[in-house]
């Protein structure tokens, strides 16, 4: 599947045209003091604390060809902390940072000199990381976006539920990222 591919099946879930060469060059269409869907998206809620790494989330979307709504959905369902803490997870293992990378992922990233420490103390890194490892599952899977999304957070074959949900859920962060910048150009 190729990335114009890939991006289209991504904009059904986008208001805004999504191009693979400046995805992150995009401005809102409304008017008000925004000047970027982003500079609505990082100042209210959760996802406020994620306001100093927007660029970071930029970069790494265009580095990858990913949308950067795409990442900012996944660090809304993920909701890590920037405080470099880790969370322990049932089996021992440890989710780090803001993406929420699985220390058993560290393997895939010593190619990069990426330390545990890295990734649970550096917001920009940790980012980078989740931007690497999506286009690497989506590699994996031929080129089906919504199923490297998923294998991000669980492998489909070793369980598909789990794995749907989570895709489900960063559907619908997009699907609401997208309605508050909408409900904010109707404001203005």
């Amino acid at each position: 599947m190729t990335i114009i591919k890939i991006l289209l099946e991504l904009c059904a879930f986008s208001i805004f045209a999504l191009s693979p060469l400046s995805a992150s060059a995009r401005t809102m269409q409304c008017h008000g003091k925004a000047e970027h869907w982003r500079d609505v998206a990082y100042s209210y809620g959760v996802m406020k604390k994620y306001k100093e790494q927007r660029n970071c989330i930029a970069w790494t979307a265009y580095q990858f060809s990913l949308p950067e709504e795409l990442l900012y959905s996944m660090l809304y369902v993920e909701r890590g902390p920037v405080n470099g803490k880790c969370r322990t997870n049932k089996n021992g293992t440890q989710d780090c940072g803001p993406a929420q990378i699985n220390d058993v992922r560290l393997k895939e990233l010593t190619e990069f000199n990426l330390t545990k420490d890295d990734i649970k103390s550096k917001p920009c890194h940790n980012i980078w990381a989740m931007g690497y490892l999506v286009r690497r599952e989506i590699e994996k899977s031929d080129g089906h976006i919504w199923r490297g999304v998923g294998n991000y957070h669980y492998n489909y074959s070793s369980n598909q539920k789990i794995h749907n949900r989570y895709v489900r859920k960063v559907k619908a962060s997009w699907k609401e990222l997208n309605y508050k910048i909408k409900k904010y150009c109707e404001r203005r």
